[in-house]
Order: C-alpha cells, then sequence, then structure tokens
C-alpha cells in the first residue's frame, strides 16, 4: 500500500511539472533533446546587432544554454515575447541571470518558431554579442533543401533535372556544414535569400524530388564541395574558385555541346553610356576598362576600371547587381569608344557547374540523374550519406 500510495503522489508530481504553464529550471540533469539522434543540420544567420527581436514559441518549448546544453526553462502553451540584452543576461518575458546565449527548442513536431512573425522550422539561438543580438536558425538539411529550392523558379524540368538539382544543393549544404565545426553559422539568410518555412513547397515538385535524392550527395576527393548550377553555360562552364576567387577543391569546368549548339541563338547585347556607367560604379569618370577571365572558359570573374589616376577593381557579380539584368551572364566582351561602352554576350548565369539547359535537353534524350552529373561534375561519386 506505501508503495502504490508513493506512485501515486510521484504521478501527481511529474504530472503538475509537465503542465506548469512555464517552468524555470537551472539543472545539469536535463540535455538539449534537440541533440539526441540528431540528422545533419545547418546554421542560418537570420539577423545581427539587433537591440531586441520579438520571438515567439507556438507550441510546447524547452529553452536550453547552448553553452552546456543545459535546461532553463521549458513551456507548453505559445509565448510571444521581445528577446532583449539586460546586461545582467538575456530576457524573454523572463530574465534568465548570467546567461548571455539561449536556444529555443520546439518539444514536438507541431510546435514551431518565429523569429519578428516569420515562421522557423528546428531550432532558434539567440547570442548576446556587447549589448546586440545575433539569431541563428538550425535547420536539418532536408527541410533546408525545401526553403531554399522553393524560391528557385524551374519551368517544364524533367524529373532527372530536378533530381540532379536536389543532390546539388544538399551537396552544397553538406559542405557548408562540416568545413568548419567551430563556426557559430555557416551562411546568412541574405546569401541564400532565406525566408524561412512558412512559403515552401507551393511547388509539389520541390519536397517531390527532395524525398526521391534523401540523403544522396557528391563527393570530390572523398567530401562534399562547392556545387552549383547555372541556367545557360553557353557552351563551356568553368570551376567554382576560377569565378568566385575562392580557394576550395572542386571539379573542373567541361565543355557543354548541347549549349555549344545553340550559343548564337542565345546571344544578347547592350550599351552604355561611360557617364551613366561611371556613376554606377560611383567614380567621376571611365578613362580605361579591361576584363578578367577564366583561361580555360574565358568566362569574367572581375573588371579593372580607372578614375583619372586610380585603378579599380570589382568582381562580376557585383558588377551584375549594379548593372541589373541586362548583364544577362559573365560569357561576354565589350567595346569601349569615345563615349559607350558596349557589351555582348552569350548564356544565362554565372557559368559554374551544371548547366541548366543542357541538362534538360540532356534528360528529354532519356539521359538519367547519375550520367547528367558526371558528366557536368567529373571525377566525382554519387553517395548515400546521412550525416558527416
Amino acid at each position: 500500500m506505501k508503495l502504490l500510495l508513493t506512485f501515486v503522489t510521484l504521478s501527481l508530481t511529474t504530472h503538475s511539472l509537465c503542465y506548469s504553464k512555464e517552468a524555470s529550471v537551472n539543472t545539469q540533469t536535463l540535455s538539449d533533446i534537440s541533440k539526441k539522434y540528431k540528422p545533419q543540420t545547418i546554421k542560418i544567420l537570420l539577423h545581427k546587432d539587433l537591440p531586441l527581436a520579438f520571438l515567439e514559441a507556438k507550441g510546447r518549448y524547452f529553452v536550453y544554454n547552448p553553452q552546456n546544453d543545459f535546461l532553463l526553462a521549458s513551456g507548453i502553451y505559445s509565448k510571444k515575447q521581445p528577446v532583449l540584452s539586460q546586461g545582467a543576461g538575456l530576457k524573454w518575458g523572463e530574465l534568465f541571470p548570467g546567461i548571455s546565449q539561449i536556444r529555443l527548442v520546439p518539444a514536438d513536431p507541431q510546435s514551431s518558431i518565429l523569429v519578428n512573425g516569420i515562421e522557423y522550422k528546428g531550432c532558434v539561438e539567440i547570442y548576446d554579442i556587447k549589448g546586440k543580438l545575433h539569431i541563428i536558425n538550425e535547420i536539418d538539411i532536408e527541410n533546408y533543401l525545401k526553403c531554399v529550392l522553393s524560391f528557385q523558379t524551374f519551368s517544364e524540368v524533367d524529373e532527372e533535372v530536378m533530381d540532379a538539382l536536389a543532390i546539388i544543393a544538399r551537396t552544397k549544404a553538406y559542405y557548408l556544414a562540416n568545413k568548419d565545426p567551430l563556426l557559430h553559422w555557416h551562411v546568412t539568410s541574405s546569401e541564400i535569400d532565406y525566408q524561412g518555412s512558412s512559403l515552401t513547397c507551393q511547388n509539389p515538385h520541390i519536397p517531390a524530388c527532395i524525398f526521391r535524392t534523401r540523403n544522396m550527395i557528391l563527393t570530390y576527393q572523398s567530401a562534399p564541395f562547392e556545387a552549383s548550377w547555372t541556367e545557360d553555360s553557353a557552351g563551356k562552364t568553368a570551376s567554382f574558385s576560377s569565378i568566385f576567387r575562392k580557394n576550395v577543391t572542386t571539379p573542373s569546368g567541361v565543355d557543354s555541346p548541347i549549349a555549344s549548339a545553340q550559343r548564337e541563338n542565345h546571344n544578347w547585347s547592350f550599351t552604355i553610356s561611360k557617364q551613366q556607367l561611371a556613376r554606377l560604379l560611383d567614380v567621376k569618370n571611365i578613362q580605361a576598362l579591361d576584363l578578367y577571365q577564366d583561361a580555360d572558359s574565358h568566362k569574367v570573374y572581375a573588371i579593372r576600371y580607372k578614375d583619372d589616376n586610380e585603378l579599380k577593381q570589382m568582381d562580376f557579380f557585383t558588377l551584375q547587381k549594379k548593372l541589373g539584368t541586362k548583364l544577362k551572364s559573365n560569357d561576354f566582351t565589350i567595346d569601349v569608344d569615345e563615349k559607350t561602352v558596349h557589351f555582348t554576350g552569350h548564356g544565362k548565369g554565372h557559368g559554374v557547374g551544371l548547366c541548366l539547359f543542357s541538362a534538360i535537353c540532356m534528360a528529354k534524350n532519356a539521359k538519367k540523374t547519375p550520367e547528367i552529373l558526371s558528366h557536368f561534375f567529373p571525377n566525382t561519386k554519387l553517395e548515400h550519406v546521412e550525416r558527416l
């Protein structure tokens, strides 16, 4: 009878703890549940140097200290409060004394987290750095792919090509997530146009191709790498390092006969006055203008221009942002006269990785995903991995 009474008392105590609106604890016995049986994840910097942010937990949640995985608080009801630095610690409704970092973890699949009104899957970490907030979203890579691929525009793309794109995106995500284990985040939201999870998967082909290729990546020299794709290579692709000017190990560029055959049909051109170009480049005038080109593909990776007696440089991607959609690719030449600069080019995109135009044609000719990938990424292996 005493044993039964003890059991009932313990059960009631446990029940009251689990169903309190919010139980604040500071214990060394509980560790972060999100790190148990953890899939491969990637961390995205959402915001930095914010004075405060509005943080909402929809459903059950846990709050941990990411420095040691100790449980700080938990709740079974939704909570929406501003989070800010109070000097003595972070405050989210309640103050966490002496704590300069918190990790908010959904307690079940039905729960989610919102930061400034935008919903995110996975966990959210908040760091107080000199009184300003840095906010990071950690999400498993399969859901990350749904988020980033959903905002890409794919029309009339075969399943084999969609599968190839999913594998390429996953390969890059694995590379970013594993290149430096000491990083607090792996990529910024602005770099990938990351907009959370609330608007994802409006295109049903996106989750389908991610599911079909689940955990499949390309490896080069036994490791994932900076994989990418371009819309139309105009006949030849370039290596990642030659265009992005990063000291990374990636496959070399390749010839693309299909795109080469249509090169002259995919040409473009425009003319801009030197005066207008000077304004865009933020200089008084342009006395000279030259191109830096990759020796193998002849793709442009930067320009050099002279303003009075000063030489300046600008990478292709910055130049493209300044000129807008008129500069369709980095496969171009220039003709400079006294008053104007005439651009003549071919194809579309940065010319690195898989050529989407060619891949679509290959799929229509019954080529499968592995063959498409092996053509554009020579000396790579298609592998199935759950995490690195």
